[in-house]
């Protein structure tokens, strides 16, 4: 039996810059619990995201095949590998969750406008669903992997989308929408999905393409294949996030004003316009050139840029409601903290597979 590669000298100083962090992160936490949780809730989306992602690229790369999924799966497996670490870091946000959660509060117990949503908003169900998804993500990652490249795995991905389609869609109602309870959104778990997918993308080629992970041979068109995906899903985010944005400013409804009017009246406006300019419109125009697509330089670039970007986007949609004066320093600690403890051994199934080849 071939030995599992230990985890690299970056990778360990990556997991002790993420303990340190996330330990300043409790510091802070003390004086001021839900801005530090709302932080943390944050970090641990932004890192869910390219996990998750992952998991779903590999389900629909099964359905589709291409050699674009192929030169992509070293990174989608060591993503989904992740998936057992973030649900441990989960559980401050449920044991936090009534100080989180404005609908878990004490206080929300009396109050009638959450009267007729209590038997969703119910902090054991929380958990319990919680528990649920995470359970199902788990079980849809170990399932496609062992059915890859087998006959097998067409049907399992096609039903797996199904439930990957549905958990997704209560993990956003139940980690981002409730935050603000009065609000409701359609379109909303369709777009945090798609939001993770492009996330999931981002990293996933962005470390492929400057690692030149082990695969055939990194030709033009499969680096132009690489850039079309990237375009799509930014396109598909772009709409989505702009017709959620459209409905709620036509129907002008105190629930949906209760929602956007922290993120356009305040500071966080200028978080949106940096999203709409560097999340949507440049990386757009740049993935319109074949030129750029066909660079690996430039897509590895445009790649990570996304990925990085998508934390601002997570950062829109979760801290704005408790801190409408701006980013605290809370938000970049846990952010780095949780990420280091994601990156520690996340390079070992790439250097198996370089072992494997050599």
């Amino acid at each position: 039996m071939r030995r599992w590669p230990r985890a690299s000298r970056a990778e360990w100083i990556a997991a002790v810059v993420g303990v340190l962090a996330s330990l300043a992160c409790l510091l802070l936490g003390l004086r001021m619990p839900r801005e530090a949780l709302l932080a943390y809730l944050f970090a641990w989306l932004c890192w869910l995201a390219p996990t998750v992602g992952s998991v779903a690229l590999l389900l629909i790369h099964a359905l589709t095949g291409g050699d674009w999924g192929r030169a992509l799966r070293p990174a989608w497996l060591a993503a989904s590998r992740r998936l057992p670490l973030l649900a441990v870091l989960l559980l401050p946000v449920l044991v936090g969750a009534r100080t989180l959660y404005p609908w878990a509060a004490p206080a929300a117990a009396t109050d009638p406008v959450l009267a007729h949503q209590r038997w969703w908003l119910d902090l054991p169900f929380f958990v319990l669903r919680a528990v649920v998804v995470l359970a199902l993500w788990w079980w849809l990652a170990q399932g496609i992997r062992r059915r890859l490249d087998t006959p097998a795995a067409t049907r399992f991905a096609a039903g797996g989308l199904v439930v990957h389609v549905l958990a997704v869609s209560v993990a956003a109602i139940d980690w981002v929408m409730s935050l603000v309870p009065q609000w409701h959104s359609t379109v909303f778990g369709i777009l945090f999905g798609t939001a993770q997918l492009l996330a999931a993308a981002g990293l996933s080629i962005g470390l492929s393409v400057l690692g030149r992970a082990p695969s055939p041979a990194w030709t033009a068109r499969r680096l132009n294949d690489l850039g079309s995906i990237l375009l799509v899903l930014v396109l598909a985010w772009g709409y989505l996030a702009f017709m959620d944005y459209l409905t709620a400013w036509i129907a002008d409804l105190p629930p949906e004003t209760a929602w956007y009017l922290p993120r356009v009246r305040t500071g966080w406006r200028w978080l949106g316009a940096f999203l709409v300019v560097f999340h949507l419109a440049l990386p757009f125009a740049v993935l319109l050139s074949r030129q750029a697509k066909q660079h690996a330089a430039w897509l590895a670039g445009v790649a990570l840029w996304l990925f990085l970007a998508q934390s601002g986007y997570v950062a829109w949609l979760v801290l704005p409601g408790a801190r409408p004066q701006g980013l605290a320093w809370g938000a970049p600690l846990a952010w780095v903290g949780i990420g280091g403890l994601w990156w520690f051994g996340y390079g070992a199934p790439w250097r198996a597979a370089q072992e494997a080849r050599a």
